[in-house]
């Protein structure tokens, strides 16, 4: 099914954990089933964290029409910045500063930034309702939601990004629609409602797909 390497071997090139290299999370094989049909396209992509640019610089190769746009709260960040990468200095824990990021209208966004739990669900919050139809939203190293990274990650905060997209998956696949055979009665959640209830309830019904890889989760938008 994930055949297509061009993107891996770019990512191998460039340096970055994404692919499949000695020491890569091999998310770019993957990746690539969603991002080939806009490789040659016109449009933003953002990409949440910086650290070392080699992701960015992938992407710059990748896309060569596309407007490449890296997000990271260190200023020395900014040192990737090319004629085709602009990095924009900021924090994620900050609504206003995320809603700003949504009027750059991105159509693709990885989150690889903290991975603090607190992170993850604002960034997901506010900035995927804001994808065009179509859009692409990715969450990666939700791994960071289990035992013994929990600890680690959760910032004081009690429900894991997992459990959220988990229950978007569910809204999506059926909960709160018309039973088939129980005319009369909705199908039931399969896990409890979780603290953002009604948010994703929103965005089930805004949501094409919701797609589970290792450590990553993929969002198409409606």
């Amino acid at each position: 099914m994930f055949q297509s390497l061009e993107l891996d071997e770019l990512g191998r090139r460039h340096g970055t954990d994404k692919s499949s290299g000695p020491h890569g999370h091999d998310f770019l094989r993957k990746y690539e089933f969603f991002l080939k049909p806009r490789q040659n396209a016109h449009f933003t992509f953002l990409e949440l964290g910086v650290f070392k640019g080699a992701s960015l610089r992938m992407w710059a190769d990748y896309f060569p029409h596309a407007r490449i746009i890296g997000v990271d709260i260190e200023p020395q960040t900014r040192s990737h910045q090319t004629d085709r990468i602009e990095v924009i200095i900021g924090d994620l824990a900050e609504v206003k500063f995320l809603e700003s990021l949504a009027d750059l209208s991105p159509e693709v966004i990885i989150d690889d930034a903290s991975h603090w739990w607190p992170d993850q669900l604002r960034s997901l919050l506010v900035l995927y309702p804001r994808l065009p139809s179509g859009g692409l939203y990715i969450m990666e190293d939700i791994h960071t939601s289990f035992p013994p990274l929990d600890a680690l990650f959760k910032a004081s905060f009690d429900t894991p990004p997992f459990f959220i997209l988990q229950k978007l998956a569910e809204y999506l696949t059926g909960d709160h629609e018309p039973s088939p055979i129980v005319q009369d009665q909705l199908l039931r959640p399969i896990s409890p409602s979780p603290v953002f209830h009604e948010e994703l309830i929103y965005l089930a019904q805004a949501t094409e797909a919701v797609v589970f890889l290792k450590r990553a989760c993929a969002l198409i938008k409606k």
